[in-house]
């Protein structure tokens, strides 16, 4: 199922729309990972951006991304930031302006790129957005310069899946059937870890994957964090319950939060698994659709 009719632009607004739960959300996840490198700055690692004068970030939030490219670019440089979350507008406003940079927030859908000139970008940044928008790729090789670079950060498929399969059990418990794969863990899949090479370098000569290996580790002490780390994900964790049992949603919300609980209680301890890639996009193609060769290898780097 395209990734565009798993979660409306209503669902992505009320998830994504409370500045204050996604930087919680962030502490936690910094806490908690056993992999304590700043994916981010692995993303920019090695990067020569100080040529760049025209960056774009699609689904830049409130500037967490953004705010490590402090000193990396030209001192001349101006940031656009795209978000459907019209809050956000503010928070980025002020990243940028500290960092010393021109900017410009516009409040919308990533698809007004298709509007944009051809090469008008040397840098452009989907991190953990690009999955809300993967028919837009041909787009963004579009407006990039030629000798820019589209940086990708992406979940892998299998992403809190721990987390994920106590849903079909409540399900299956409270006797309504055991679905498929949730609706969250699809949108994991459209663009992954696992898949991401293979759907970018329909668009781009050259690519550089960048593993990023995490798991966020939650003992009986830490349930509250682990708790309110999945509770900011309840509109997307539980659009499919919402669309299938309306009448019976709180009940079963209730039966995996309690079900949750029990099992860190007793077993002591949640692993989840959080492993990510970062994708360095170069020279993007003119040709439609064209297939990478079979015999060339993806630049892979595992970062542990």
């Amino acid at each position: 199922m395209p990734s565009r009719y798993l979660y409306s632009a209503d669902d992505i607004k009320k998830a994504y729309e409370q500045t204050a739960d996604h930087v919680r959300t962030r502490n936690i996840i910094t806490q908690y990972s056993i992999n304590q490198s700043d994916i981010r700055d692995i993303a920019l690692e090695g990067l020569a951006l100080s040529w760049a004068r025209h960056i774009l970030e699609l689904g830049c939030g409130y500037g967490a991304f953004t705010n490590k490219l402090a000193g990396r670019l030209h001192h001349d440089a101006e940031i656009t930031g795209i978000d459907m979350v019209a809050e956000n507008g503010p928070h980025f406003y002020a990243v940028v302006d500290a960092l010393g940079y021109r900017c410009s927030f516009i409040h919308g859908n990533a698809s007004l790129i298709k509007r944009m000139a051809t090469d008008s970008f040397d840098l452009v940044i989907a991190s953990y957005s690009l999955y809300f928008f993967p028919q837009l790729i041909e787009d963004i090789a579009r407006i990039l310069n030629p000798e820019g670079v589209f940086v990708v950060i992406t979940h892998s498929r299998h992403s809190l899946v721990e987390i994920l399969e106590f849903i079909p059990k409540c399900l299956t418990k409270m006797g309504l059937g055991r679905p498929g794969r949730t609706r969250l863990a699809r949108l994991f899949d459209v663009i992954s870890m696992e898949n991401g090479h293979r759907k970018l370098a329909l668009y781009f000569d050259r690519i550089e994957t960048v593993l990023y290996k995490n798991r966020l580790m939650f003992s009986r002490e830490d349930i509250k964090d682990c708790l309110d780390y999945i509770m900011k994900k309840d509109t997307l964790l539980f659009k499919d319950i919402e669309d299938k049992y309306p009448l019976q949603k709180e009940t079963i919300r209730s039966h995996f939060y309690n079900d949750l609980n029990q099992y860190i209680m007793e077993k002591g301890f949640l692993s989840v698994t959080k492993d990510d890639a970062i994708f360095r996009c170069y020279h993007p193609s003119i040709r439609q659709r064209r297939r990478p060769k079979r015999k060339k290898k993806p630049e892979v780097v595992s970062n542990q």
